[in-house]
């Protein structure tokens, strides 16, 4: 068993419609090293496409249908919303903007970041990178909710470096300093990519020092 998956009705938070989705129900644990924006490795990362659901009705994308929200469903019938698409990348962009919607800051940025691991699977680069960009953007915008968040500022590292903003990581990460000795080696690493030039996907084992599974 990699993992097992369910069929589950939920009422969409949104315009009330039930509907079925298939969902993970049991999975193993990731037998590979992560990726250094923590990625899982497999078996774990082929299921990304259930990390997602939608709403066959009125377009509604989150993790679960039955999420509440804070908006009405006028807006998922805007053309910000709907300008994202619909394949899988698409649908985690829109889960992005609910979340942003629902003042969910760190989710809306994580799901930009899926949808830059459905790019990168599909092998489209320019699409990924502009995934990264909006999640950037996100941290950005929000910079005081993330502002204690050591992991987030890691991880947004890993965006800009993937995504081409070379010198701001180097401008913003170069010398930082960290509580922790893990994300502080892992930040160096980071730097050195990018003094590389190096917009490649990198596993957290290949960080001096670090053992992962």
């Amino acid at each position: 068993m990699v993992f097992r998956t369910e069929e589950k009705e939920f009422k969409c938070a949104v315009c009330g419609e039930v509907s079925a989705h298939e969902v993970i129900a049991e999975q193993e644990k990731p037998t590979e090293a992560p990726d250094l924006d923590m990625r899982p490795g497999e078996p774990v990362r082929s299921g990304i496409k259930y990390w997602v659901s939608k709403c066959p009705n009125c377009g509604y994308c989150n993790s679960s249908i039955d999420i509440p929200v804070k908006f009405t469903r006028e807006y998922l019938e805007s053309s910000n919303y709907n300008k994202a698409g619909d394949d899988l990348a698409g649908r985690f962009i829109k889960k992005s903007l609910a979340c942003e919607k629902n003042s969910q800051w760190e989710e809306a940025l994580k799901s930009c970041m899926y949808a830059a691991w459905v790019c990168d699977d599909e092998g489209d680069d320019e699409r990924a990178a502009e995934c990264r960009r909006a999640a950037v953007r996100i941290y950005d915008t929000h910079g005081a909710v993330f502002k204690e968040s050591a992991d987030i500022k890691l991880l947004v590292a890993d965006l800009l470096r993937r995504s081409g903003a070379h010198d701001r990581v180097i401008r913003d990460y170069k010398g930082e300093r960290f509580g922790s000795p893990l994300i502080m080696a892992m930040t160096e690493f980071q730097v050195s990519l990018a003094e590389q030039g190096d917009p490649a996907c990198h596993k957290a084992t290949e960080v001096p020092g670090v053992r992962a599974k």
